[in-house]
């Protein structure tokens, strides 16, 4: 099932990355509310190529620099799409209080949501989707992360594909990742290929905690699935 109130906000959606997943929600039959911190003339081209996809869209500046205000970007989609099922945020755009207010309105909506961080490996919403993930399974909101690379200069490797971005933000907001939740898909192929010691060492000192799980392939102990 999906989330009861078919209404996607995504912030970040003036970078590649937020346009990415707002059009890939759009083509799951979301309306789509896009906010925006600086660019809003790239979001609303992003707004015109989601409904093009024959569903709504709506923008919204939201500056974090203008915390708490901007924060009511939030209440203003939800008057103008009716409501919001799924908050995705993107790197750097969404603060503790866009996920509280979004979360009240999935939460009178009755049917449930789904939040998705997505993340650079030091970011502190990360952190938060464990503790989000377990307050909110009593109603039926999954909380989940998606790991990107963080931007280092030093690093001269291209960073991950947006598109791949979207497609797992997709699956955690689709019927099939409903019992999902807590967890962390690290989107970070390119990197692990072009540093292979990653594979082994990272594990190498690490024994199995507990029958029930898994070694993944970047050598880090995980377990097989999350539960509420």
């Amino acid at each position: 099932m999906h989330p009861s109130t078919r209404t996607a906000v995504v912030t970040g959606s003036d970078s590649p990355m937020g346009r990415a997943v707002a059009l890939a929600l759009a083509g799951d039959g979301f309306d789509v509310g896009l906010a925006y911190a600086a660019d809003r003339e790239s979001a609303e081209a992003t707004a015109a190529d989601v409904e093009s996809r024959s569903v709504r869209a709506a923008v919204q500046r939201m500056d974090l620099a203008d915390l708490p205000g901007s924060a009511a970007a939030v209440d203003e989609f939800a008057r103008d799409l009716g409501g919001i099922g799924v908050l995705v945020s993107c790197p750097g755009s969404t603060a503790v209080e866009c996920i509280q207010r979004a979360v009240r309105y999935m939460i009178a909506g009755g049917g449930g949501g789904r939040i998705v961080n997505v993340t650079t490996s030091a970011s502190g919403l990360g952190g938060l989707t464990g503790l989000l993930a377990a307050e909110l399974a009593r109603y039926s909101i999954t909380v989940n992360s998606v790991v990107v690379p963080a931007v280092e200069p030093d690093f001269a490797a291209p960073g991950p594909d947006d598109r791949e971005v979207a497609d797992v933000a997709s699956y955690l907001c689709a019927p099939a990742g409903m019992f999902v939740t807590g967890a962390a898909y690290v989107v970070d192929g390119t990197r692990i290929a072009m540093i292979p010691h990653s594979l082994t060492e990272a594990g190498a000192l690490r024994p199995p905690r507990r029958a029930g799980r898994i070694r993944s392939y970047t050598g880090r102990w995980a377990p097989t699935r999350w539960t509420r």
